[in-house]
């Protein structure tokens, strides 16, 4: 059976002018709302001296001030809310980030942001193959931060069958399983936890151009074209990028197509913009920066001009090959606040993966320790090897030791003392709050 090129064609082709007419019309709004039914925005633009009637071009939104995380929390618990908890229009649900450096941030959803959401999420798995009938096993958490919940309301909505297996490591073995018996088509999870999986799949000599598995998702995590390449390996599919913040309802905010040059950033929804994360001030098209997101189709949470710390790059093509026409991002860098500054370099735990994934030796995980000795940085890497009797050769231990501190100053310019470890001796990330550095990096110099 044929299906159609996309899930929403109009929206998704939609000539680039239309789109910004769009987004201008939803940015104003959105500001006149929040400013109108929301104290927390009407003190913020009011101390900024910034009012609705001000956004007239969508260069305006420069004008409104930055929300930072910190800003954000103040607001705990209902301070962006623009809808009351259940009742008709109200909150149906409500998600949040994990809090593990202060007050969690949540995002209340009504029905009107359910179904969108569902939307966004189906445009996604439709644009990299999925159909009807397919089986899509979610491998993202299921619970406040919203990973597994944004894919799985897509699938339905798609009619795709999903698995919610959610992140817990002791599922592991289970998700092999299932790929195997329940004829398993696409699968989404953390690309670490792509790794460590696919080593396991290797370990019990699974063969998967003998099951139906073609497609996966990737994302939470910043991620190296070297990574992509080897869960390709591993799991025999083609693997897309993908990337989406709790505090927007999490999956559905950007995907690739199957040309995998950049991720298409859903302007109907969303306005992105890429900053100089020192001054705040925009950067030029295609330059690096940080990204800030704005909700524009947001019912029941205002977040508007929200820093991400992620770093990234933006443009926007009239029409991409694929035939849609919303603007791209490029694969995640890495993020503001886990750049570890080591010795005057700055290294981004991306680039360190980079260098360790090409060792067919490295498993699935590793960790960055900084620390200071005798007023001098020092740069520890912890490594995951894939087979425990590695670590009994004394010899072979010191020379792919060795071997990995040359390749990571290669591409960071700072050499590590690398140390190897068993597997699943080191934190994990698994998604929702996956992005922050806290299982990739320890810097001992802040304690």
């Amino acid at each position: 059976m044929s299906y159609r090129q996309f899930f929403h064609e109009e929206i998704e082709t939609l000539p680039k002018a239309q789109l910004q007419k769009m987004q201008l019309e939803r940015l104003q709004a959105i500001v006149e709302r929040a400013y109108t039914h929301n104290p927390f925005y009407r003190e913020l633009y009011d101390e900024a001296g910034v009012k609705p009637s001000d956004i007239r071009y969508l260069e305006d939104i420069r004008k409104i001030p930055l929300l930072e995380k910190k800003t954000v929390r103040a607001a705990y618990p209902y301070g962006m809310a623009l809808v009351k908890p259940g009742g008709a229009g109200g909150a149906v649900e409500v998600h949040a980030t994990s809090g593990t450096t202060g007050k969690s941030v949540p995002v209340f959803a009504t029905k009107k942001d359910i179904q969108y959401w569902a939307d966004l999420n189906a445009r996604e798995l439709w644009m990299t193959g999925m159909r009807p009938g397919d089986i899509l096993m979610n491998c993202y958490g299921y619970g406040m931060a919203t990973g597994g919940f944004g894919f799985h309301y897509g699938a339905m909505a798609m009619d795709v069958m999903a698995i919610p297996m959610g992140s817990d490591a002791r599922q592991y073995e289970r998700m092999l399983d299932f790929i195997v018996d329940f004829g398993v088509t696409a699968l989404c999870m953390t690309p670490s936890v792509g790794l460590y999986v696919g080593g396991k799949a290797r370990e019990r000599g699974i063969n998967f151009a003998e099951t139906k598995l073609k497609i996966g998702l990737f994302g939470a995590e910043p991620w190296p074209w070297e990574t992509r390449l080897k869960l390709e390996e591993l799991f025999g599919i083609t693997a897309y990028d993908e990337f989406g913040m709790t505090e927007f309802l999490g999956p559905g905010m950007t995907c690739e197509c199957y040309v995998r040059d950049g991720m298409h950033a859903w302007a109907d929804a969303f306005l992105v913009e890429c900053i100089d994360p020192e001054t705040g001030e925009p950067v030029e098209e295609g330059q690096d920066g940080e990204l800030v997101w704005t909700w524009l189709a947001a019912d029941g949470t205002a977040m508007i001009r929200y820093r991400s710390r992620d770093l990234s790059r933006t443009w926007w093509e009239e029409r991409c090959v694929c035939g849609r026409t919303h603007p791209k991002i490029a694969a995640i860098k890495g993020r503001s606040d886990d750049a570890v500054s080591i010795r005057g370099l700055i290294v981004f735990p991306s680039q360190v993966e980079a260098a360790l994934v090409k060792f067919p030796e490295t498993g699935a995980n590793f960790r960055i320790i900084v620390d200071k000795r005798d007023g001098l940085d020092t740069f520890d890497l912890k490594v995951e090897v894939k087979e425990a009797r590695l670590l009994t050769n004394v010899e072979r231990v010191q020379q792919v030791s060795r071997e990995m501190a040359e390749a990571v100053k290669a591409i960071t310019g700072n050499s590590p003392k690398v140390e190897l470890v068993a597997a699943d001796t080191l934190p994990r990330v698994s998604g929702g709050e996956a992005k922050t550095a806290s299982a990739r990096v320890e810097d001992r110099r802040k304690q």
